[in-house]
C-alpha cells in the first residue's frame, strides 16, 4: 500500500522516538507543508503518541493570521497553555486542545528563503517548552528542515527538467498550464476524499499533486500533424497518439539517469500516473488494457481528473463542454470507463470540484 513507502514519515517517527527518550512530555511532532500556488498549508507527516492524529487537514495560510505572521517575520512561537486559547478560530488549535495537548512550539521552515512549511512540537503538559528545551529543539528543527528539503528538492528538480522540455514545445501542445493546474488539484481532492477508503497517506497525496501535471509529458514526441489535428484521427494516427505513454516513461527514465535521481522515492507514483492514465476501468484503455483494481489507484484518480478537465475545455478537435455536462459524462461512466469510487467522490463533492474549475478558469 502507498502508506508503506512514506520515507519522511518513517524518519519523523524515528526522530520523535529519540526525542521522547530525553523529553518524555513531547507527545507530538508534525509537519505541514506549504503550497504557494494555492496558498494551502497541508498536513504531511505526523508522529503522535497517545492521541488520535489529525489527518488530511489543509487550510489557506492567509486564513490563519497567527501562522501567516510567523512565516512573514521568520519567527517561532510558544503557546504555554492551549487551554487559554481553546476558543481560537483555528481548527488545528481547537483539535490540539480537544485532544488534551497543553502547550506547543511552532517553527516555520524555509528553503532558499521561501516558506516550505511548519514544524509543530506539542506536549501534554502546560509550560513545557522552556528556553533550554527550545534550544535543543531548534537543532532538531534544522535537521527536519534538511530532511524535508532533501525529500522534496529532487522532485522539484525532476519537475523543472520535465517542464523545461514541455515549455520548449509549448506552442505545439494543446494542454495549457491551467489545465495542468486544474487536473492536478482535481486529483489531489479525489485522493484526499479517497484516503480513508484506500489507505492513502498524506505523503502519497502530496506526491500525487506534484506528479500528476506530468501525465502527458510523452506528447513531446508526437508529430504536430497528429497532435494538433482538428478532425478525427485515423486508426494509424490514433495508434501513434497512444505511443505517448511509452515515450513519457522513456523520458522519465532518461532524465532520472541524467540527473542521478534513480533512487528518488515515490518515483513509482509518477511512473504509474504516466503509464496508466489512459487505462479504463472496464479494460478498454491503453497501453496494457488493465482492468479495475489492477490499475494503480493513482492511475485511476488521474484518469478521472484528466478527462473531467479535458471535456470542459476546448481542444483542436472539439468545443468545450459545460462543467455539468463533463461531470455527468464521468459519473454516467462509473464502473465502465472510470473507477466507481472516484465517481462517487465526484457526486458527493461536486461543489468542491466546481470551485477548482472556477478558481483556475481560462482568461
Amino acid at each position: 500500500m502507498p502508506a508503506e513507502k512514506d520515507i519522511l514519515g518513517a524518519k519523523i517517527l524515528s526522530l520523535h522516538s529519540e526525542l521522547m527518550c530525553a523529553f518524555p512530555g513531547l507527545s507530538r511532532l508534525a509537519i505541514a507543508i506549504y503550497d504557494k500556488e494555492s496558498d494551502l498549508l497541508k498536513t504531511f507527516a505526523d508522529s503522535t503518541v497517545d492521541h488520535s492524529p489529525i489527518r488530511y487537514y489543509c487550510a489557506k495560510l492567509s486564513a490563519v493570521p497567527s501562522l501567516q505572521s510567523l512565516a512573514d517575520n521568520h519567527q517561532t512561537r510558544v503557546i504555554e497553555d492551549l487551554e487559554n486559547i481553546r476558543d481560537s478560530l483555528s481548527p488545528h488549535t481547537q483539535w490540539l486542545a480537544h485532544e488534551g495537548f497543553r502547550s506547543s512550539y511552532t517553527v516555520p521552515m524555509y528553503g532558499h528563503d521561501h516558506l516550505i512549511g511548519f514544524l509543530f512540537f506539542d506536549a501534554d503538559r502546560p509550560k513545557y517548552f522552556d528556553e533550554l528545551l527550545i534550544q535543543s529543539l531548534n537543532i532538531y528543527a534544522e535537521l527536519v528542515t534538511s530532511l524535508l528539503i532533501n525529500e522534496l528538492s529532487p522532485i522539484f528538480t525532476l519537475r523543472g527538467a520535465l517542464n523545461t522540455a514541455r515549455n520548449l514545445t509549448h506552442h505545439r501542445d494543446n494542454e495549457t498550464a491551467l489545465h495542468l493546474t486544474r487536473m492536478s488539484h482535481y486529483s489531489h481532492l479525489l485522493a484526499q476524499k479517497l484516503s480513508a477508503q484506500h489507505d492513502l497517506s498524506e505523503e502519497f497525496i502530496e506526491y500525487l499533486l506534484q506528479y500528476s501535471p506530468l501525465h502527458d509529458i510523452g506528447k513531446i514526441g508526437i508529430p504536430d500533424d497528429i497532435l494538433l489535428k482538428p478532425g478525427r484521427l485515423t486508426e494509424d494516427e490514433y495508434a501513434t497518439i497512444k505511443t505517448h505513454v511509452d515515450i513519457g516513461l522513456d523520458i522519465i527514465d532518461s532524465i532520472l539517469r541524467e540527473f542521478e535521481l534513480v533512487s528518488l522515492s515515490h518515483i513509482d507514483i509518477l511512473k504509474n500516473i504516466i503509464g496508466c492514465h489512459h487505462e479504463r476501468y472496464d479494460g478498454s484503455g491503453y497501453p496494457k488494457k488493465l482492468k479495475g483494481e489492477d490499475i494503480p489507484i493513482e492511475g485511476r484518480i488521474v484518469a478521472t481528473a484528466d478527462v473531467l478537465d479535458a471535456l470542459s475545455h476546448p481542444r483542436p478537435y472539439k468545443k468545450a463542454w459545460s462543467f455539468d455536462d463533463s461531470f455527468c459524462y464521468i459519473t454516467d461512466n462509473s464502473g465502465i470507463l472510470f473507477d466507481p469510487d472516484c465517481c462517487s467522490i465526484l457526486q458527493e463533492n461536486i461543489e468542491e470540484f466546481r470551485r477548482i474549475y472556477e478558481t483556475f478558469k481560462e482568461v
